[in-house]
């Protein structure tokens, strides 16, 4: 597992221990990345679920200011800050030990809006409909996108709330299905 591309392209990334995290291959990594498209802004990246910080370290190599990593497993998040460590990146980014709803809430407090969210639950407990509805629900406002990976066998509805699914991709057995906020600009 490494950085894909921007300042940290090649770069390895550690995995969490066992079986707590299922990371994002290389090669759908890089093509949810090209679908997600090159805007970044400088904005906040929200990794829910973060596992080993795949993709908020992605997101944060191109060019995203700062990332959120949430995880409910400590594990996980040790591995989070060391593969931040490794990239000198932990100015960067805030870590959060929590499920994803109260991670939301504490991840948000401060904030009117954020740039991508990330949304790569363990697939069994199948929570991308209840994140999307939380964040819907939120009135936080999702610039560029919220980037759902999941099993091609589940299928994500075309809106929940003022999100509206805008581009969907299938990778073998993975699908990507990214959301729009509709919000009021």
């Amino acid at each position: 597992m490494r950085v894909i591309s921007g300042i940290w392209k090649g770069r390895p990334l550690s995995a969490p221990p066992g079986t707590l995290a299922r990371p994002t291959t290389d090669r759908v990594k890089e093509s949810m990345f090209n679908l997600m498209g090159p805007n970044w802004g400088g904005e906040v990246a929200v990794d829910m679920f973060a596992g080993s910080g795949a993709l908020g370290i992605e997101a944060l190599s191109r060019g995203a200011s700062h990332s959120v990593f949430i995880d409910k497993s400590s594990k996980s998040i040790d591995t989070v800050k060391a593969n931040l460590t490794n990239l000198g990146a932990m100015t960067e980014a805030t870590l959060i030990v929590a499920d994803w709803a109260t991670g939301w809430k504490r991840a948000t407090a401060e904030r009117s809006q954020v740039g991508w969210v990330f949304v790569d639950p363990p697939y069994a407990k199948q929570l991308w409909e209840p994140v999307l509805h939380t964040i819907a629900e939120s009135g936080i406002v999702v610039q560029f996108g919220i980037l759902c990976e999941h099993p091609k066998a589940f299928l994500l509805p075309d809106a929940v709330g003022r999100l509206v699914r805008a581009k969907e991709r299938t990778y073998g057995d993975i699908s990507v299905t990214i959301y729009r906020d509709e919000h009021d600009d």
